[in-house]
Order: C-alpha cells, then sequence, then structure tokens
C-alpha cells in the first residue's frame, strides 16, 4: 500500500458467501434452508444485514451442481439491483491443482474456496468472507466495514470473533477457530478446534467445595486437526468465519495452499483459512486485528439447531430488526461507510520522535540475496538510533558522532548524491526511495543519529541508518508502508549509495524477532521467523579492518555480483532457485557441466552460490532441530567456500574462525559480504567466555587489546521501532 491519504470515497467492500458445503450432519442443503419467518435463508439474511452495512456486491462461491438453484432463489435480489456473481468450487484448479489426486472428492477446505472467489473480486479494494449457514447480525457486518475503511496501522486482515460457549451446539461436537489474542488486540494464533463440546462440572471434589452453578460450563474440549485433545475456557473466543481483508492476503493464501499441497494432504484433508491465516499472523505477514462482536451469532450444523435459530428470528422480527418477510423485502444499498483515518494535527510545537533500527548478523547464506536466494540471519540487540524533531518545511537536517558531521538536504528538490562514502547517502536513500514510491514528505525530520552498532564491521549499520531514516520521515508525515513493502523498496533505495546490494539486511532489520533466526525469501520477498535454541551462543568478533561497502569494498562487491548473473546464464538457468532446488542427481549434473563449461572464477562463483544455497535450507532444518554440531559443520563450510571461491575472506577473519574453533566453538565463519569486518562463532553458553577469552588473547592481544564493541555475544532482537 502506498502511503497515500486514503481515497475520498472508498470502494465498497465485496463480501465472498462460502456456500459450496456439503451439509453432511445436517442431512440436507442447509445454505437455503428456510429459516426465518417469510422462509429466508441465513444466506439472504448476511446479504440484508451486509448491505445495509455498506457492503456493495456478493460472490457466492458454490458447486456447479447447484449453481441454478442459488441463481433461481436469489432472483429477486438481483432485480432489485444487487450486484450478486457467482464462483464455482472444484476440485482442479487451473494455477493451484491442475490435476486433483486420485480418491479425492472431498472439497479443500475454506481457504481454498476464497481462492475459489479470486477472479470474481475487483482488484483493488477490500473484501470480506463469510459463511451461508451462519446469522452475523448487522453491528458484525458494520464493525467489519468501518474497520476496512479505516485499519489500524499494519493491519491487514480482520475476524470477527464470538464467545465460545455461545457458538456451540446442544446437539454435538462443532469446529471453531480458537484464537489467542496479543495485548495490542491482534491475533497471536488460531487453532481449528474440531468436535468441541462444552465439558459441565456439577461439583467440585477433594474438600467438600460447593457445587458450581447447576449446569455450569467450566470448559470446553475436542482436538485440533492434528488429533491432539484440547480443553479450552468456555469464555474464550471463537472465529465463526467472518473475516475481512485486502487484495494482498489472496497470493499469500495460494502461497500456503501450494505448501499445504506439497505435505501430501489426505483424501479428507482440509485447507482451514484460519489455519492458514494464523500461520500467516506468526510469520508476520498478515496481521489479523480481532473483533470481538459479543453475542448474536447463531448458526446450522444439526438439523436440531434450526428451531433454536427460528425462534431467535422470529424475535427479531417482532423487535422490528427484520421485515417479515425478508425475501420480498430486499435492502437497498446504503452509502459506503467513509474512512475516519486519524487526521494529522497541525503542529503547534515541535513533535519530537525516536526510530531505532537494529543491525544484523548473519548466520549463513552470504551472497545469496541479490541472486533471489533464501538467507538466514537475526537481528542485533545494537542498533542505530534517531532521536528527531519534526520540522515543518520539507527538509532533513541530521548529525551524528565526531565521524559524522551534520548535513542537511531538501525533499522537495531532487535528492543528489553527497561524495561517495559520506554517511548522509543512507539518508538521501531512504528519503528518495520513500519519495519514488509515491509517498508525499511535506515535512521534514531534524535531530541527532547515534548508535551501538560497530560502523564498517559487516553488520548492516548502514542499512539499519536507512531503516531509522524511512521511519522517521513516514512517522512525521503521518504515513505508513507495509513492512515488507518497505523492505522492498528500501532495498532498491540503497543501491543509491552505488553499491548493487540485495534485501536480506533492510528485512532483517524492519522484521527482526526476538529469539529467533530469519529465513528470508525473495521474489516476493517474506521473512519466516525460525527459534534459536535455549542455550545456542553467537560470539561476534571484529577483524578490526573495516569493509565499507559505499568504499573500497563497492567495485569487487558489484563485480561479483555480475559474475554470479553471468555464470547462471552461460548455463542457461533461469534463475538461481532452479540451480539451489533442484534433486540431488539434477543438482550434481548442474555443477558438473559448470565445472566443464564456465571459466575458472566463473566456475568457483558458481561453485559458492550454488552450494551456499543448498547449506542455507539444511541450517534451517539443524536449527529447527536444535543440533549444533551439524549446524556448526555448514559454518565451517560456508566459511571455505567464501575463503576458496568467492575471495571475500581476508587473513585476520581466517584467524579469528581457526581461533574460535581450536577453542570450542561449534563452527565459524565470516557474516556480511566480507573484504573485513566480522566473523561469528557459533557454541554452548558455557564456552562462550572460553571462545572469547582466546580471541582475547590470540588474536587482539598481539593487536593492543579490544573493547566492547569488537567483540561480544549477540542476541536475537526484535525489529524496527519509531515512537514520540
Amino acid at each position: 500500500m502506498k502511503g497515500t491519504e486514503p481515497a475520498e470515497r472508498p470502494e465498497r467492500p465485496t463480501l465472498v458467501i462460502l456456500a459450496a458445503g456439503r451439509s453432511t450432519r445436517f442431512g440436507r442443503a442447509k445454505q437455503l434452508e428456510p429459516v426465518g419467518p417469510g422462509g429466508a435463508s441465513l444466506l439472504e439474511y448476511a446479504i440484508h444485514d451486509a448491505l445495509r452495512a455498506g457492503f456493495g456486491r456478493f460472490v457466492l462461491v458454490v458447486r456447479k451442481s447447484r449453481r441454478h438453484e442459488f441463481d433461481a432463489r436469489l432472483a429477486p435480489l438481483r432485480r432489485a439491483g444487487v450486484a450478486l456473481s457467482f464462483a464455482c468450487q472444484r476440485l482442479a484448479h487451473a494455477d493451484l491443482v491442475p490435476l486433483p489426486p486420485p480418491g479425492r472428492v472431498r472439497p479443500w477446505g475454506t481457504g481454498f474456496a476464497v481462492l475459489a472467489a479470486a477472479a470474481a473480486l475487483p482488484r483493488r479494494g477490500p473484501f470480506a468472507v463469510c459463511n451461508a449457514d451462519d446469522f452475523y447480525g448487522r453491528a458484525a457486518y458494520e464493525s467489519l466495514a468501518r474497520s476496512l475503511a479505516a485499519p489500524p496501522p499494519g493491519v491487514r486482515a480482520f475476524t470477527v470473533s464470538y464467545p465460545l460457549a455461545g457458538t456451540l451446539s446442544a446437539f454435538g461436537g462443532v469446529s471453531r477457530g480458537l484464537c489467542e489474542m496479543k495485548p495490542d488486540g491482534t491475533l497471536l494464533r488460531m487453532t481449528e478446534g474440531l468436535d468441541l463440546r462444552l465439558e459441565r462440572e456439577a461439583t467440585r471434589t477433594g474438600s467438600g467445595a460447593e457445587a458450581t452453578a447447576a449446569g455450569g460450563r467450566s470448559a470446553v474440549t475436542g482436538t485440533t486437526t492434528a488429533g491432539t485433545s484440547i480443553r479450552v475456557d468456555a469464555d474464550s473466543q471463537a472465529c465463526m468465519g467472518l473475516w475481512g481483508f485486502f487484495p494482498e492476503i489472496l497470493p499469500l493464501l495460494a502461497e500456503r495452499f501450494r505448501a499445504f499441497l506439497a505435505a501430501c494432504p489426505g483424501a479428507d484433508d482440509e485447507f482451514y483459512l484460519s489455519e492458514a491465516v494464523s500461520h500467516l499472523a506468526a510469520a508476520g505477514r498478515a496481521r489479523c486485528g480481532l473483533l470481538p462482536a459479543g453475542e448474536g451469532w447463531m448458526g446450522l450444523t444439526f438439523p436440531g439447531d434450526r428451531a433454536g435459530a427460528a425462534a431467535s428470528l422470529r424475535q427479531l422480527t417482532t423487535a422490528g430488526a427484520y421485515p417479515a418477510d425478508l425475501r420480498t423485502s430486499p435492502v437497498h444499498p446504503e452509502p459506503a461507510p467513509r474512512a475516519q483515518a486519524p487526521p494529522v494535527r497541525p503542529l503547534q510545537a515541535p513533535c519530537r520522535g525516536v526510530a531505532i533500527a537494529p543491525g544484523r548478523i548473519n548466520l549463513i547464506g552470504e551472497h545469496l540475496d541479490y541472486n533471489g536466494l533464501s538467507v538466514l540471519p537475526m537481528a542485533l540487540e545494537r542498533n542505530i538510533r534517531l532521536e528527531f524533531e519534526v520540522l515543518r518545511q520539507p527538509a532533513v537536517e541530521l548529525t551524528g558522532d565526531a565521524d559524522h558531521g551534520p548535513f542537511a538536504f531538501r525533499l522537495d528538490r531532487p535528492i543528489e548524491p553527497a561524495p561517495q562514502g559520506h554517511w548522509s547517502n543512507y539518508v538521501r536513500a531512504a528519503a528518495k526511495g520513500l519519495l519514488d514510491h509515491d509517498v508525499e514528505l511535506k515535512r521534514g525530520i531534524g535531530g541527532k543519529v547515534a548508535g551501538t552498532v560497530p560502523v564498517a564491521e559487516g553488520l548492516s549499520s548502514s542499512s539499519a541508518l536507512v531503516v531509522a531514516s524511512a521511519l522517521a520521515l513516514l512517522h512525521a508525515n503521518g504515513k505508513h508502508v507495509e513492512v515488507l513493502e518497505l523492505a522492498a523498496l528500501l532495498a532498491r533505495a540503497e543501491r543509491f549509495v552505488g553499491l548493487q546490494g540485495g534485501g536480506m539486511d533492510q528485512a532483517a532489520s524492519l522484521c527482526g524477532a526476538k529469539g529467533h533466526a530469519l529465513r528470508i525469501d525473495f521474489g516476493p520477498l517474506r521473512v519466516t521467523p525460525v527459534p534459536v535454541p535455549e542455550g545456542w551462543r553467537w560470539v561476534v568478533a571484529s577483524s578490526l579492518a573495516r569493509a565499507k561497502k559505499a568504499g573500497s569494498a563497492r567495485e569487487p562487491y558489484n563485480e561479483r555480483r555480475a559474475q554470479c548473473a553471468e555464470a547462471v546464464e552461460r548455463l542457461g538457468r533461469a534463475s538461481w532457485l532452479e540451480v539451489v532446488q533442484a534433486d540431488e542427481v539434477e543438482f550434481a549434473s548442474i555443477v558438473a557441466g559448470g565445472r566443464r563449461s564456465l571459466p575458472p572464477t566463473l566456475w568457483r562463483r558458481f561453485r559458492h552460490v550454488a552450494t551456499e544455497g543448498r547449506r542455507v535450507i539444511e541450517a534451517e532444518a539443524a536449527l529447527r532441530r536444535e543440533d549444533m554440531a551439524a549446524f556448526g559443520s555448514l559454518m565451517n563450510a560456508s566459511h571455505a567456500s567464501l575463503r576458496d571461491d568467492f575471495g571475500v575472506s581476508t587473513a585476520a577473519l581466517d584467524e579469528i574462525v581457526e581461533v574460535a574453533r581450536d577453542a570450542g566453538a561449534a563452527g565459524a565463519r565470516l557474516t556480511g559480504a566480507g573484504f573485513g569486518g566480522c566473523a561469528i562463532a557459533l557454541c554452548r553458553e558455557s564456552r562462550a567466555e572460553g571462545v572469547m577469552g582466546a580471541l582475547r588473547e590470540h588474536f587482539y592481544a598481539p593487536r593492543g587489546g579490544v573493547g566492547e564493541a569488537a567483540l561480544f555475544v549477540a542476541a536475537a532482537s526484535g525489529g524496527a521501532t519509531v515512537t514520540c
């Protein structure tokens, strides 16, 4: 989403209604079951309520065999001017499932049903999703419409939730999305609960405690989709299938569905929308807001549920909430809700803020990001800190430490680079990147930059400065850009300094997760946190030689990027991903072909990227199974490859690696682009001080000693922040 002001007249959201279920437990098709006093179905109540809440069009996902039935039943709504279209959910899908697996007859599930509707959705504008056999109430649709019109910063999905106990059936176990909430009101995770039933306790035993209230509900029991037993509070929040999304969710759902297929699901396994969104939220790729709705939900799962739903609708009709015959009184669409984005307050006095962006170490995967291959870094607790005040004029006026003097430039004029190597070029890069992305910067910033990330040590101090500068400028102008979009645009922007880098550093700084490494994928950019096992320690040691990627290291760095591109092109491969993801036989064949046909230098560059790409995959697996020996061995192989094939190590870096290994490190390697900078060593917590002591004695003492900035134990940090 570009950082622009909300549109004057937002497009009405679309409601996708999932109506392709088989109604196995109900015994007959329940999506058009007459429930209301005038014979209306719950689906028709959904359209009625959504129209009153400002929704403008509707897409029904149905089975092809029943489309004619739905079309005939809803003809009065179409004649009344309601924009209604159909999407058919099939087992095959041209892009996702060209051929369904043998024996599959069950629909793929709610997540796939949303993907089936994608072609019928507008390219722009938000949409909601609901179940045809659920009644949510007008207030729920109104809450969702308001949230879609003016979402909080960073939130790109919503789910309306209800107290779990009020959603269960007296006639059997049901399935619900069990919600866990973060302190900020967004989704932490959602578990699909199956066969959920009330657990009743009449008395407590063991101490003569008084009985609970008659029929009191203590908990809800059931299982997960994996078959694990669960027990949750009866008053916890449950997702009942009413969602709100922005269009960018669709490619993410498609990606998750492909992963679901790759896991070889059984004939009855379903791709649940709740589990897909939960995974995306946990990975930081789709922040989801919870909209608690209180009471008011009702639905049809078992035949016995119908009588209660019908009685409730009669009461609502008597109270005047609905017309007596809903089917002959279609409501006309009401004006779409206007976005209520918080206005930018006039600056009565200078407004101050602090933008903090961490550096990073790359655990493994060097010189891969600009080749489109995955990397495995983690954000550091050491950071760049920009303390700023908002200026009334579009200008940037900053100063740093004794080595980084003051500078200023205008935001309302073409941004020109300072002399090569000047630190202001990273701030200029951030500003130019935002402007090129159509973010309007009417206000500037003034202040001071400080930091604890060692400069030019391969720990990404430069990208941290780019990130902090961008966050400060966005904050000063009341703008927001989604985090992955911001990471991608800042990666492009940083090339303003002349280095043709990749996108690892900016993504690691923005998306850092405390206690986690990050697997970062490209094309499109994706970030997946990977827990760092308890007791693992990363010792960071400076070679005492600066690696200035915008200075002396720029040309050899850019040269290697060009060599990588030439090598893969000469071998006739579409991308490096094709090489790295080949099976063992094909990979060996590709490597053998490279050895035969490439000149010696290109062959060495090719061998490093090809083998390093596969080492990242193996290293993530080792990290997840807490196999330090395997991870350390991969680090050692990575350093050898960077030294011998890529030619970016130095004698000092090699010495640090050797000393650390001799002192008990499981593995060690240079981190960052090389040409100087730092090395990292992996060890147990109990050995960290011994490794550092050996480095002090054998590497640093002969060079005059060492300070805290040159030798420390790294911890995985959270991502960049900006605050007032």
